[in-house]
Protein backbone atom coordinates (compact mmCIF):
# COMPACT_ATOMS: atom_id res chain seq x y z
CA UNK A 1 0.00 0.00 0.00
CA UNK A 2 1.15 3.75 -1.10
CA UNK A 3 0.87 6.19 1.22
CA UNK A 4 1.04 10.18 1.30
CA UNK A 5 1.83 12.48 3.65
CA UNK A 6 0.93 15.97 3.58
CA UNK A 7 3.97 17.82 6.13
CA UNK A 8 3.16 21.25 7.27
CA UNK A 9 5.87 22.94 9.40
CA UNK A 10 5.11 26.10 11.11
CA UNK A 11 6.91 28.91 12.61
CA UNK A 12 3.92 31.02 14.96
CA UNK A 13 3.86 33.45 17.22
CA UNK A 14 2.60 33.25 21.10
CA UNK A 15 -0.85 35.45 20.78
CA UNK A 16 -3.65 35.79 23.18
CA UNK A 17 -7.20 33.71 22.58
CA UNK A 18 -9.19 36.07 20.16
CA UNK A 19 -13.13 36.38 20.34
CA UNK A 20 -15.62 36.42 18.22
CA UNK A 21 -19.52 36.67 17.18
CA UNK A 22 -21.32 33.80 18.63
CA UNK A 23 -20.76 30.19 16.84
CA UNK A 24 -24.08 29.26 18.06
CA UNK A 25 -26.88 28.71 21.06
CA UNK A 26 -25.26 27.77 24.51
CA UNK A 27 -25.86 24.41 25.95
CA UNK A 28 -29.48 24.46 27.25
CA UNK A 29 -29.76 24.34 30.73
CA UNK A 30 -32.02 23.54 33.59
CA UNK A 31 -33.79 26.19 35.21
CA UNK A 32 -31.69 27.66 38.27
CA UNK A 33 -32.76 29.77 41.04
CA UNK A 34 -31.07 32.86 42.80
CA UNK A 35 -31.75 34.88 45.47
CA UNK A 36 -31.70 38.85 45.58
CA UNK A 37 -28.58 38.52 48.19
CA UNK A 38 -26.77 36.60 45.72
CA UNK A 39 -27.52 38.95 43.00
CA UNK A 40 -26.26 41.37 44.57
CA UNK A 41 -23.08 39.09 45.78
CA UNK A 42 -22.39 38.41 41.84
CA UNK A 43 -22.71 41.69 40.40
CA UNK A 44 -20.48 43.39 42.47
CA UNK A 45 -17.95 40.47 41.87
CA UNK A 46 -18.47 41.30 38.00
CA UNK A 47 -18.20 45.13 39.01
CA UNK A 48 -14.84 44.54 40.51
CA UNK A 49 -13.63 42.07 37.56
CA UNK A 50 -14.42 44.53 34.70
CA UNK A 51 -13.20 47.42 36.44
CA UNK A 52 -9.77 45.65 36.81
CA UNK A 53 -9.66 43.72 33.73
CA UNK A 54 -11.71 45.62 30.69
CA UNK A 55 -9.55 46.98 28.15
CA UNK A 56 -11.11 50.29 27.69
CA UNK A 57 -9.35 52.30 31.11
CA UNK A 58 -11.69 54.94 30.78
CA UNK A 59 -15.08 52.93 30.06
CA UNK A 60 -14.20 50.47 33.16
CA UNK A 61 -14.47 52.42 35.87
CA UNK A 62 -18.03 53.79 34.10
CA UNK A 63 -18.56 50.29 33.67
CA UNK A 64 -18.74 49.60 37.17
CA UNK A 65 -20.46 52.60 38.61
CA UNK A 66 -23.61 51.55 36.01
CA UNK A 67 -23.65 48.44 37.92
CA UNK A 68 -24.02 49.41 41.29
CA UNK A 69 -26.34 52.18 40.28
CA UNK A 70 -28.51 48.83 38.66
CA UNK A 71 -28.50 47.21 42.24
CA UNK A 72 -28.83 50.81 44.07
CA UNK A 73 -32.07 51.30 42.77
CA UNK A 74 -33.13 47.88 42.64
CA UNK A 75 -33.57 47.02 38.70
CA UNK A 76 -32.51 44.11 39.22
CA UNK A 77 -34.40 42.94 41.89
CA UNK A 78 -36.72 40.78 40.27
CA UNK A 79 -33.98 38.58 38.59
CA UNK A 80 -34.67 35.02 40.58
CA UNK A 81 -33.08 32.59 37.88
CA UNK A 82 -29.71 32.17 36.53
CA UNK A 83 -30.33 32.69 33.01
CA UNK A 84 -32.47 35.20 32.52
CA UNK A 85 -29.80 37.58 34.59
CA UNK A 86 -26.98 36.58 32.95
CA UNK A 87 -28.48 37.34 29.53
CA UNK A 88 -29.95 40.90 30.79
CA UNK A 89 -26.45 41.58 32.23
CA UNK A 90 -24.77 40.71 28.71
CA UNK A 91 -26.75 42.93 26.73
CA UNK A 92 -26.87 45.78 29.15
CA UNK A 93 -22.90 45.75 29.29
CA UNK A 94 -22.62 45.46 25.27
CA UNK A 95 -25.12 48.36 25.36
CA UNK A 96 -23.15 50.62 27.82
CA UNK A 97 -20.11 49.77 26.41
CA UNK A 98 -20.75 49.30 22.40
CA UNK A 99 -18.84 46.51 22.50
CA UNK A 100 -20.12 43.48 21.21
CA UNK A 101 -17.67 40.93 22.87
CA UNK A 102 -19.18 41.18 26.42
CA UNK A 103 -20.70 37.69 27.51
CA UNK A 104 -22.30 36.67 30.72
CA UNK A 105 -22.69 33.04 31.39
CA UNK A 106 -23.42 30.29 33.69
CA UNK A 107 -20.17 28.47 34.40
CA UNK A 108 -19.50 25.50 32.16
CA UNK A 109 -21.80 27.08 29.36
CA UNK A 110 -20.08 27.30 26.14
CA UNK A 111 -19.56 30.67 24.88
CA UNK A 112 -17.59 32.43 22.08
CA UNK A 113 -14.80 30.06 21.87
CA UNK A 114 -15.59 26.33 21.56
CA UNK A 115 -13.28 24.20 23.72
CA UNK A 116 -12.52 21.94 20.80
CA UNK A 117 -12.98 22.28 16.85
CA UNK A 118 -13.43 18.71 15.93
CA UNK A 119 -17.43 18.75 15.81
CA UNK A 120 -16.70 21.23 12.63
CA UNK A 121 -15.74 18.61 10.30
CA UNK A 122 -18.92 17.97 9.23
CA UNK A 123 -19.45 21.73 8.12
CA UNK A 124 -15.44 21.38 6.63
CA UNK A 125 -14.20 23.58 9.37
CA UNK A 126 -16.41 26.72 7.33
CA UNK A 127 -14.48 26.41 3.93
CA UNK A 128 -17.21 26.87 1.87
CA UNK A 129 -15.51 27.51 -1.66
CA UNK A 130 -12.65 27.51 -3.74
CA UNK A 131 -13.09 28.26 -7.45
CA UNK A 132 -11.39 29.35 -10.91
CA UNK A 133 -12.91 32.45 -11.90
CA UNK A 134 -12.81 33.50 -15.26
CA UNK A 135 -9.22 35.45 -16.34
CA UNK A 136 -7.58 33.25 -13.91
CA UNK A 137 -8.34 34.37 -10.86
CA UNK A 138 -8.64 32.40 -7.04
CA UNK A 139 -11.52 32.71 -5.33
CA UNK A 140 -11.79 31.26 -1.56
CA UNK A 141 -14.43 31.41 0.71
CA UNK A 142 -14.50 30.39 4.12
CA UNK A 143 -16.54 31.68 7.09
CA UNK A 144 -14.21 30.89 10.01
CA UNK A 145 -10.48 31.63 11.09
CA UNK A 146 -10.27 27.41 12.86
CA UNK A 147 -6.81 26.94 14.34
CA UNK A 148 -3.87 25.26 12.26
CA UNK A 149 -4.60 22.39 14.50
CA UNK A 150 -7.98 21.18 12.59
CA UNK A 151 -7.80 23.32 9.27
CA UNK A 152 -4.37 24.16 8.93
CA UNK A 153 -4.47 21.26 6.02
CA UNK A 154 -7.27 23.22 4.10
CA UNK A 155 -5.70 26.31 4.59
CA UNK A 156 -2.62 25.02 2.75
CA UNK A 157 -4.54 23.26 0.13
CA UNK A 158 -6.66 26.71 -0.37
CA UNK A 159 -3.49 28.38 -1.54
CA UNK A 160 -1.76 25.49 -3.48
CA UNK A 161 -5.37 25.74 -5.29
CA UNK A 162 -4.87 29.64 -5.93
CA UNK A 163 -0.98 29.41 -6.39
CA UNK A 164 -1.08 29.40 -10.04
CA UNK A 165 -3.62 32.25 -10.33
CA UNK A 166 -2.91 35.62 -11.74
CA UNK A 167 -4.54 37.08 -8.77
CA UNK A 168 -6.29 35.76 -5.31
CA UNK A 169 -10.07 36.76 -3.63
CA UNK A 170 -10.43 35.58 -0.41
CA UNK A 171 -14.31 36.07 0.65
CA UNK A 172 -14.40 37.27 4.16
CA UNK A 173 -18.36 38.60 4.00
CA UNK A 174 -19.86 35.70 6.25
CA UNK A 175 -16.13 35.13 8.16
CA UNK A 176 -17.02 35.60 12.33
CA UNK A 177 -13.46 35.65 13.57
CA UNK A 178 -11.64 32.98 15.54
CA UNK A 179 -7.69 32.13 15.85
CA UNK A 180 -5.07 34.71 15.39
CA UNK A 181 -2.70 31.60 14.36
CA UNK A 182 -4.82 31.00 11.61
CA UNK A 183 -4.43 34.56 10.88
CA UNK A 184 -0.42 34.28 11.27
CA UNK A 185 -0.95 31.14 9.01
CA UNK A 186 -2.72 32.69 5.77
CA UNK A 187 -0.66 35.88 5.96
CA UNK A 188 2.54 33.89 6.00
CA UNK A 189 1.35 32.50 2.56
CA UNK A 190 1.32 36.52 0.95
CA UNK A 191 4.54 38.06 2.59
CA UNK A 192 7.45 38.40 1.16
CA UNK A 193 9.12 37.83 4.81
CA UNK A 194 8.31 36.95 8.18
CA UNK A 195 6.30 40.78 9.44
CA UNK A 196 4.66 41.70 11.86
CA UNK A 197 0.87 41.91 11.78
CA UNK A 198 -0.48 42.57 15.22
CA UNK A 199 0.02 43.83 18.44
CA UNK A 200 -1.75 43.07 21.47
CA UNK A 201 -1.76 44.76 24.25
CA UNK A 202 -3.55 43.93 27.98
CA UNK A 203 -4.66 46.63 30.09
CA UNK A 204 -4.58 45.11 33.63
CA UNK A 205 -0.49 43.77 33.15
CA UNK A 206 0.48 46.13 30.30
CA UNK A 207 1.58 43.39 28.60
CA UNK A 208 1.93 43.32 24.82
CA UNK A 209 1.70 40.18 22.63
CA UNK A 210 2.91 40.25 19.11
CA UNK A 211 1.65 38.64 15.86
CA UNK A 212 3.85 37.53 12.85
CA UNK A 213 3.04 36.45 9.87
CA UNK A 214 4.15 32.43 9.70
CA UNK A 215 6.90 30.90 8.22
CA UNK A 216 5.28 27.76 6.36
CA UNK A 217 7.22 24.54 5.25
CA UNK A 218 4.92 22.59 2.75
CA UNK A 219 6.46 19.41 2.02
CA UNK A 220 4.16 16.44 0.38
CA UNK A 221 5.82 13.20 0.17
CA UNK A 222 4.81 9.43 -0.97
CA UNK A 223 6.27 5.99 -1.44
CA UNK A 224 7.55 6.70 -4.63
CA UNK A 225 7.54 10.43 -5.17
CA UNK A 226 7.63 13.92 -4.17
CA UNK A 227 5.33 16.66 -5.23
CA UNK A 228 6.78 20.31 -5.46
CA UNK A 229 4.70 22.82 -3.50
CA UNK A 230 7.43 25.66 -4.87
CA UNK A 231 4.41 27.41 -6.68
CA UNK A 232 3.81 28.69 -3.12
CA UNK A 233 6.00 31.36 -3.77
CA UNK A 234 4.00 32.86 -6.18
CA UNK A 235 1.63 34.04 -3.97
CA UNK A 236 3.71 36.51 -2.20
CA UNK A 237 3.56 38.25 -5.25
CA UNK A 238 -0.01 37.95 -6.63
CA UNK A 239 -2.57 40.71 -6.34
CA UNK A 240 -4.77 40.12 -3.40
CA UNK A 241 -8.39 41.25 -3.15
CA UNK A 242 -10.31 40.75 0.37
CA UNK A 243 -14.24 40.75 0.44
CA UNK A 244 -15.70 42.82 3.77
CA UNK A 245 -19.32 43.21 5.08
CA UNK A 246 -20.36 44.62 8.30
CA UNK A 247 -20.46 40.89 9.36
CA UNK A 248 -16.79 40.40 8.87
CA UNK A 249 -15.24 40.37 12.61
CA UNK A 250 -13.01 40.07 15.06
CA UNK A 251 -10.11 37.33 13.46
CA UNK A 252 -11.29 38.62 10.30
CA UNK A 253 -10.89 41.71 10.52
CA UNK A 254 -7.58 41.52 12.14
CA UNK A 255 -6.56 39.83 8.75
CA UNK A 256 -7.99 42.39 6.88
CA UNK A 257 -6.60 45.13 8.70
CA UNK A 258 -2.82 43.73 8.61
CA UNK A 259 -2.46 42.89 5.37
CA UNK A 260 -4.18 46.10 4.48
CA UNK A 261 -1.73 47.91 6.42
CA UNK A 262 1.02 46.45 5.19
CA UNK A 263 -0.21 47.54 1.37
CA UNK A 264 -0.34 44.14 0.78
CA UNK A 265 -4.23 43.55 0.23
CA UNK A 266 -7.40 45.46 -1.38
CA UNK A 267 -10.09 45.58 0.72
CA UNK A 268 -13.63 45.55 -1.08
CA UNK A 269 -17.10 45.58 0.20
CA UNK A 270 -18.49 47.16 3.41
CA UNK A 271 -17.09 48.32 6.96
CA UNK A 272 -16.39 45.66 9.06
CA UNK A 273 -18.18 44.73 12.11
CA UNK A 274 -15.61 46.34 14.65
CA UNK A 275 -14.12 44.10 16.84
CA UNK A 276 -10.70 44.04 17.92
CA UNK A 277 -10.71 43.66 21.75
CA UNK A 278 -9.82 40.03 22.62
CA UNK A 279 -11.42 37.81 25.41
CA UNK A 280 -11.05 35.82 28.46
CA UNK A 281 -13.25 33.75 30.45
CA UNK A 282 -13.55 35.15 33.82
CA UNK A 283 -14.96 32.97 36.98
CA UNK A 284 -17.60 35.45 39.10
CA UNK A 285 -19.17 34.43 42.33
CA UNK A 286 -22.44 32.24 42.05
CA UNK A 287 -21.13 30.20 39.44
CA UNK A 288 -21.29 32.50 36.57
CA UNK A 289 -18.56 33.09 34.13
CA UNK A 290 -17.82 36.94 32.52
CA UNK A 291 -16.55 37.11 29.13
CA UNK A 292 -14.09 40.29 29.37
CA UNK A 293 -12.90 42.23 26.20
CA UNK A 294 -9.38 42.18 28.53
CA UNK A 295 -6.90 42.71 25.59
CA UNK A 296 -7.04 45.86 22.56
CA UNK A 297 -5.82 44.67 19.05
CA UNK A 298 -4.15 47.36 16.99
CA UNK A 299 -1.87 47.91 13.49
CA UNK A 300 1.83 47.91 14.22
CA UNK A 301 2.14 50.79 11.39
CA UNK A 302 -0.76 52.42 11.36
CA UNK A 303 -1.42 52.00 15.20
CA UNK A 304 -5.18 51.71 14.22
CA UNK A 305 -7.53 49.72 16.43
CA UNK A 306 -10.75 48.52 14.83
CA UNK A 307 -12.72 48.26 17.59
CA UNK A 308 -16.51 49.89 16.75
CA UNK A 309 -15.41 52.29 13.90
CA UNK A 310 -14.32 48.40 12.03
CA UNK A 311 -11.68 47.93 8.96
CA UNK A 312 -12.66 50.58 6.47
CA UNK A 313 -12.48 49.04 2.42
CA UNK A 314 -10.22 50.33 -0.07
CA UNK A 315 -13.56 50.38 -2.62
CA UNK A 316 -16.50 51.07 -0.92
CA UNK A 317 -19.55 48.90 -2.27
CA UNK A 318 -22.20 46.86 -0.96
CA UNK A 319 -21.58 43.50 0.52
CA UNK A 320 -23.96 41.91 -2.15
CA UNK A 321 -21.71 43.66 -5.17
CA UNK A 322 -18.00 43.00 -3.73
CA UNK A 323 -17.40 40.05 -5.81
CA UNK A 324 -17.98 41.50 -9.06
CA UNK A 325 -16.37 44.42 -8.33
CA UNK A 326 -13.33 42.77 -7.42
CA UNK A 327 -13.33 41.21 -10.46
CA UNK A 328 -13.70 43.72 -12.54
CA UNK A 329 -10.50 45.95 -10.56
CA UNK A 330 -8.16 42.53 -11.20
CA UNK A 331 -9.03 42.18 -14.82
CA UNK A 332 -8.90 45.52 -15.53
CA UNK A 333 -5.39 45.88 -14.23
CA UNK A 334 -4.73 42.82 -15.74
CA UNK A 335 -5.74 44.16 -19.14
CA UNK A 336 -3.17 46.76 -18.91
CA UNK A 337 -0.52 44.36 -19.39
CA UNK A 338 1.21 44.04 -22.73
CA UNK A 339 0.64 40.00 -22.78
CA UNK A 340 -2.55 40.46 -21.44
CA UNK A 341 -4.82 37.41 -22.49
CA UNK A 342 -7.34 39.42 -25.17
CA UNK A 343 -10.30 37.28 -24.08
CA UNK A 344 -10.02 39.50 -20.71
CA UNK A 345 -11.64 42.26 -22.45
CA UNK A 346 -14.53 39.44 -23.19
CA UNK A 347 -14.63 38.83 -19.33
CA UNK A 348 -14.92 42.45 -18.70
CA UNK A 349 -18.15 43.07 -20.74
CA UNK A 350 -19.60 40.50 -19.37
CA UNK A 351 -19.25 41.63 -15.79
CA UNK A 352 -19.70 45.41 -16.68
CA UNK A 353 -23.63 44.43 -18.49
CA UNK A 354 -24.09 42.54 -14.57
CA UNK A 355 -23.21 45.81 -12.89
CA UNK A 356 -26.07 48.10 -15.33
CA UNK A 357 -28.45 45.54 -15.03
Amino acid sequence: MKYAFLVIGLVLSISQVFGQRTMGQSEPTEPQSIELSEVHEMVKNLADSISVNYIDGKKAPILKEKLLTELKEGNLDSFTEKQALAKHLSEILKTWSNDKHFSIALAGQRQMIPKSYGHFTNQNYFFEKMEHLKGNIAYVKFNRFIPPANAGSLVVSAMLFAANSDAVIIDLRNNMGGAPQTVSLLAGFFMEKPTLLDINEIRSTGDKYETWSAETNVIINSSNLTIPTSDLEKLKKLPLYILTSDYTFSAAEMFSSSLQGHNRATLVGETTGGGAHGIRPFSISQGFTAFIPFARHYHPLTKKCWEVVGVQPDIPCAAADALRIAQINILKDLQNKPDHDTIITEYLKELEIETKE
